[in-house]
């Protein structure tokens, strides 16, 4: 019969090994930090731009709208009387501003005789506040009405 002498210390040594090995170790841990930091910065970066992005097409939304709002309203206008103006918008869209400049086209433009007489180009610019992106510009051509002629 053959009898093992074990040391205690020894294996109260293994014990220790066994149990330093289950868990993580320090470069691990940061590691892990370091991955999970850099994932969020690429997440706000994202979240950010998309919030960006939404500014920007509420913006040309709501100024095209209100351009369309003003294209009608000087296409209803009386011909003769339209002339480059400025203003502002009421009610929910104060904040918003708004310039036409009008021109007549020439015959040479068009290659229409007396073109002059009966076409208008208007610019319309629709701004809001000081910011120099939010700017939305929209051209468009108003025709004199025409007044039918009498047959004799």
């Amino acid at each position: 019969m053959s009898v093992k002498l074990v040391r205690p210390d020894i294996e109260q040594e293994r014990l220790l090994v066994q149990e330093s090995e289950a868990g993580f170790t320090l470069l691990e841990i940061m590691v892990a930090v370091a991955i999970i930091a850099i994932s969020f910065v690429s997440l706000l970066g994202s979240q950010s731009q998309s919030i960006s992005i939404a500014t920007i097409s509420r913006f040309e939304i709501t100024a095209s709208m209100l351009a369309r709002q003003k294209l009608a309203e000087i296409q209803t206008a009386d011909f003769e009387e339209l002339s480059t103006a400025e203003g502002d918008f009421e009610d929910d869209f104060a904040d918003f501003h708004w310039q036409t400049e009008v021109s007549e086209l020439t015959e040479d433009e068009t290659g229409i005789t007396g073109a002059g007489e009966i076409l208008k180009v208007v610019d319309l610019t629709v701004s809001r506040g000081i910011d120099e992106n939010m700017v939305y510009r929209v051209r468009g051509v108003i025709m004199a009405k025409i007044k039918p002629v009498k047959k004799k």
